[in-house]
């Protein structure tokens, strides 16, 4: 076998085994089939363009079984400090009887009482003691989170500070799960549940995955061999440039392993 032969036999095996290895080990340690989600839309964006760190159009999430993670509410985030994604609390996908999945943020989990009203004791927590009250909520005459009903609100949530809020007396009062919002603070500036994106709090049975890893710009390949470049355009159109740059610098990379592998049997040959 010729040398160049050779190094290209070597180089080819270890990328098989790196990526054969690798996805072994993300099915592993995701639970899901299949691990990763395409992101086709633009609500968890927090700007115009692509950002590493943040769930952008085009991306590629992997993904993980709510059996092998803890899914930690915005409110409850805030509080303790856990971000993903660029905000507070986890990111979830979940099912809806109509239309495809949905990865948006787990704001709120509220439980129910059974009596028509609702319970949400993280929000003893959602507090700013730079402010009047400390409370950053409201709901109600006496504010308890242990007994809400009526008009909930949210204050300064996200990147943007949003004010947000649902009538608690719209939700079917036999189901507990979460309130939902993308990030985008242009086209998501309320909750899942208020805008019509899905009809009812987010149960855990209804809850897919929750995102773990962000892939950058990769999805954007099959967004564009779909067609399906609508949202892709408008709000990250330089996805597909950082992914040619992506592209480019891995070729470069392999380029430079088989150069620096002839260099050194150059310099062996040459001892000899």
């Amino acid at each position: 076998m010729k040398k160049d032969t050779r190094n290209f036999v070597i180089v080819l095996a270890v990328l098989v085994a790196i990526l054969v290895g690798g996805n072994i080990a993300v099915r592993e340690s995701s639970g899901v089939d299949p691990p990763f989600t395409v992101v086709e839309s633009q609500s968890m964006q927090h700007g115009n363009g692509s950002e590493i760190g943040i769930i952008d159009t085009g991306d590629m999430v992997l993904v993980k079984s709510p059996s092998k993670t803890d899914i930690i509410s915005y409110v409850e985030g805030y509080h303790s400090g856990y971000r993903s994604f660029g905000e507070y609390g986890s990111v979830i996908v979940y099912e809806r009887s109509v239309g495809n999945p949905v990865i948006h943020r787990a704001i709120l989990w509220l439980e129910s009482n059974g009596d028509g009203t609702w319970s949400a004791e993280s929000l003893k927590y959602y507090t700013d003691d730079g402010s009047e009250t400390g409370r950053m909520w409201s709901c109600g005459l006496y504010n308890d989170y242990l007994n809400m009903s009526g008009t909930l609100k949210l204050y300064d949530v996200g990147y943007a500070g949003k004010i947000v809020s649902i009538n608690l007396d719209t939700l079917d009062n036999g189901r507990s799960g979460y309130l939902t919002m993308g990030d985008n603070a242009v086209t998501n500036r309320d909750f899942d549940q208020a805008i019509g994106v899905y009809g009812d709090l987010v149960a855990v049975e209804n809850i897919r995955s929750v995102a773990w890893v962000e892939i950058p710009w990769l999805g954007s390949l099959k967004l564009m061999i779909n067609g399906n470049t609508s949202a892709l355009d408008t709000w990250a159109s330089n996805s597909i440039g950082y992914l040619a740059v992506a592209f480019v610098t891995v070729i470069m990379v392999l380029m430079a392993i088989g150069y620096t592998s002839d260099c050194l049997h150059i310099k062996k040959a040459k001892k000899r």
